[in-house]
């Protein structure tokens, strides 16, 4: 149940993404909000290249530091294709590693080692717990978010650099499908691998690396789901903001619009 409840918790935190994406598509427009994203689109872009390498891939094309891009283009065929559905996975994964290092850069003014919820089991109460456990660890980082010391400027540069790892980590949602695959291609992995024990006589565990690879990867999962919550959160303000902005921005040059066109309206009377 651990597995599947690690696919569970990827697929939630990619769809979060593709909410996120949703929200802010306008608002990437804008110069200063494009400029906030840059950190998370630069990470983003290279951590693909570097699974895409990994899984035997050609890069064709990267622009690491073009902003207006988001992805990167390679052939994969053979054994290379898994990097087809773990390309799209992979800056997920990369933004909460980011967001571990950055915070602990900080002095770690953000709670951060949130266990991902339990599955005990595939039927109600099994649900009902992981359910239960997802709507603590939510409502916790809200809290955390609430009760933060903003006073403080490095917390507002710690939550910008956190958006733009959300940013950079989100796609939209008919990118969506390859990265929940490479998230069920990972726990399937990871399930068979911890299949397999060594060790003599009646005590037999799982290879070490098996472990701390699974360890690694539930406690990222954990991150990451802590950064889209926050991703989510900005995503509202910064986009609501920009909104008011442009809103403002269009109300005031129709006023002046028209006030420039007044005298021409008079004098077109005044020669009738």
């Amino acid at each position: 149940m651990e597995f599947m409840a690690l696919f569970v918790w990827l697929s939630m935190c990619l769809i979060m993404g593709a909410m996120i994406h949703s929200v802010m598509a306008s608002a990437l427009n804008n110069r200063l909000v494009r400029l906030l994203a840059a950190p998370g689109m630069i990470l983003r872009k290279f951590t693909m290249t570097l699974a895409a390498l990994v899984c035997g891939a050609t890069v064709t094309k990267v622009r690491i530091y073009e902003l207006s891009s988001r992805d990167i283009e390679f052939k994969a065929d053979g054994a290379s294709s898994i990097a087809k559905v773990l390309v799209p996975l992979v800056p997920l994964l990369g933004g909460a590693v980011a967001m571990v290092a950055i915070n602990s850069m900080f002095g770690s003014p953000f709670k951060l080692d949130y266990p991902p919820p339990a599955l005990a089991a595939l039927d109600p109460g099994g649900l009902r717990g992981f359910l239960h456990g997802t709507w603590l660890l939510l409502s916790g980082v809200v809290r955390q978010a609430a009760l933060s010391d903003w006073g403080s400027f490095n917390l507002y540069v710690l939550s910008a650099l956190i958006f733009s790892l959300a940013l950079g980590a989100c796609a939209p949602m008919e990118g969506v499908k390859e990265a929940v695959l490479g998230a069920a291609l990972l726990a399937v992995s990871l399930a068979l691998l911890s299949s397999v024990s060594v060790g003599s006589g009646p005590i037999r565990t799982s290879p070490a690396w098996v472990v701390t690879a699974r360890t690694f990867i539930v406690s990222t999962s954990g991150v990451a789901f802590v950064m889209m919550v926050y991703g989510m959160l900005a995503a509202l303000v910064v986009g609501m903001t920009v909104r008011i902005y442009e809103l403002g921005t269009r109300t005031g040059g129709h006023k002046k619009t028209k006030k420039r066109a007044r005298p021409v309206e008079e004098e077109k009377r005044l020669a009738a």
